[in-house]
């Protein structure tokens, strides 16, 4: 048993938000941050998350732990507030001229943006630390709908239609988001992971193979090692 599971025992059936807050608050933060890179709005949709954990606590059975449990009603708010937020924005990220040409007139690849050879195991990638910092740092330097497009779809594992409600966008001008996020974040890993002698984890990632530099939030984080998956 966990020591957040003994806690939970020791608690009984009634709902500890104090501990909630000591327990899983930094992760919770962390995970709304990655997807909606908003301090303020984050503090806003945790404590929406701890209201109504309280407040539907009779409904958990202790069928999963208590952090996977806050994180599902988690991500139902993270969702509410994306598509609250993208009602109002306009989708100009389309507009933006911002591709580089990947291909010649004959399909083949440009020399300058042809990929390289990833020597690496995926599994083992995606367990390392500084993986998902430098990760963090290509998503944090893409336009905020295309990044959520791009967490939501290949991180969350949601379908097309409920990304697409979330960001009120059409299916087609979802794929174009998504192919923009994964080819950007292609080169930037290119240059700051994959061909790099070290793994950078500071805030100076060379970002001038997508958009020049571009300064990183520091409130922007992977939730440390972990998986963001609950």
């Amino acid at each position: 048993m966990t020591t957040a599971n003994q806690q939970l025992s020791k608690r009984g059936a009634q709902p500890d938000p104090s501990a909630w807050l000591d327990l899983y608050g930094d992760y919770l933060f962390r995970y709304v941050m990655v997807r909606l890179r908003d301090a303020m709005v984050a503090e806003d949709v945790v404590q929406e998350t701890l209201l109504a954990a309280i407040m539907g606590y009779a409904t958990y059975r202790g069928e999963s732990s208590e952090r996977t449990w806050l994180v599902g009603i988690l991500r139902h708010k993270i969702l509410d507030r994306l598509r609250e937020m993208n009602r109002r924005r306009p989708l100009d990220e389309l507009a933006h001229h911002w591709d580089q040409p990947e291909f010649d007139a004959d399909g083949h690849w440009h020399q300058a943006s042809a990929p390289i050879a990833w020597r690496a195991e995926p599994f083992g990638v995606v367990e390392q630390k500084e993986f998902w910092i430098v990760l963090s740092h290509g998503l944090s330097s893409l336009p905020a709908r295309t990044a959520a497009a791009f967490v939501l779809r290949e991180i969350d594992g949601l379908a097309t239609d409920e990304i697409c409600r979330a960001l009120n966008v059409s299916r087609e001008n979802l794929w174009v988001l998504l192919h923009r996020a994964r080819m950007s974040l292609r080169r930037f890993l290119e240059t700051n992971w994959f061909a790099a002698s070290k793994p950078s984890t500071n805030t100076a990632v060379d970002s001038s193979r997508i958009d020049g530099h571009l300064p990183i939030p520091t409130a922007v984080r992977f939730a440390e090692a972990r998986r963001l998956r609950a």
